[in-house]
């Protein structure tokens, strides 16, 4: 799994156990993951800006790259290959146009597959996108099925914050808005990958301008399904933030991005939140959050916040092999659910 926040290539090794339907029993073996090498995150920090070529190669660095990490991945934790079923990659989104019919995860899955020996599935997006759906967001599916009794919803603050439940017997998830991708693009003009706890926002003033016009979008507007790709980040979200101080720009970002989770927490009526995701870590905003929110904020341990899309995409990847279904409808907005993926097995080890 390698997110939009471009903080690194997320590896989980899982094994499920898929004896019950529902509340399905996972265990998370080893995991690590492995910082972006400076050329790719460049490329893909101005992805827009690149030719299509430059592109086709990103594509087969990236899988190249994904290869490496596996390889050191299997020596430093003596994982004997012929265990490993398969590989899930998620890949790289770079683009991502729903509405005109588009999704683009690059991190070639036939390069990864003829490097590694290991069969992949990768491509879970597109077809799901094919059938008149977002594409995204793929998480809920293990969020029922897998952490469900955790909590009544599950907060993800990733590049993108996304929010999913369950109501009755139906899914329900979006993005709710922009999280990680903006501070760190800031951070980075001070030559920082982050800011670490908030620090730098906690020094900040919040922008009441920005803030209002920020809300005033028609993306906080609408309701699900929904999903949010960097090209609107880009040409939509950054231009408000044109004036005011970096401390600042953080500081009035987190008071957008609590507005939105809080007005969002009360509209599903959700008691508990599962928080994971690179933006769990933040301090400051946990404090912002647990000053208005009534119910209760629940922070699993570490691993669980950094991996627990991987080990979801493991479970999608797992799925697809089992020839079960790997989105919901109703929260994609496809026609139907689907069975997503992609194979790639040019020795034929899966028969």
């Amino acid at each position: 799994m390698s997110g939009t926040s471009l903080d690194g290539l997320d590896i989980a090794h899982v094994a499920f156990d898929f004896s019950k339907p529902v509340n399905i029993d996972f265990q998370l073996i080893n995991c690590k993951t492995y910082p972006l090498p400076t050329p790719i995150f460049e490329k893909l920090s101005k992805i827009f800006s690149l030719s299509a070529m430059a592109i086709f190669e990103l594509d087969q660095e990236l899988a190249q790259f994904y290869a490496d990490c596996i390889a050191q991945f299997i020596s430093e934790f003596n994982i004997d290959q012929k265990e490993i079923t398969a590989i899930a990659s998620h890949g790289q989104t770079i683009f991502h146009q729903p509405n005109k019919g588009y999704t683009t995860q690059i991190g070639c899955g036939s390069t990864l597959n003829y490097l590694t020996k290991i069969p992949v599935i990768n491509q879970f997006r597109q077809l799901d996108v094919s059938a008149g759906g977002q594409g995204a967001p793929l998480v809920p599916l293990g969020d029922a099925l897998l952490f469900a009794p955790f909590a009544d919803g599950f907060l993800n603050l990733g590049g993108f914050a996304n929010i999913s439940t369950q109501n009755n017997t139906s899914s329900i998830a979006y993005d709710i808005a922009p999280a990680n991708l903006p501070m760190n693009q800031w951070m980075q003009q001070l030559g920082k990958a982050y800011d670490a706890n908030g620090e730098l926002a906690r020094e900040g003033k919040i922008n009441e301008e920005i803030r209002s016009e920020i809300l005033s979008l028609d993306f906080f507007s609408q309701k699900g399904p929904k999903s949010l790709g960097t090209e609107w980040l880009e040409s939509t979200y950054m231009p408000c933030f044109k004036n005011g101080s970096i401390p600042d720009k953080l500081r009035t970002h987190l008071e957008v991005l609590k507005t939105l989770c809080l007005h969002e927490f009360e509209r599903l009526q959700l008691k508990s939140i599962y928080i994971t995701g690179g933006g769990a870590f933040n301090c400051y905003f946990m404090e912002l959050l647990s000053k208005e929110f009534t119910g209760k904020l629940i922070i699993p341990d570490a691993n669980i916040i950094n991996y627990k899309e991987a080990i979801i995409f493991a479970f999608l990847g797992a799925r697809y092999l089992r020839n079960e279904t790997t989105t919901v409808s109703a929260v994609t907005g496809a026609h139907e659910a689907l069975r997503t993926g992609v194979l790639h097995d040019f020795q034929g080890s899966l028969g």
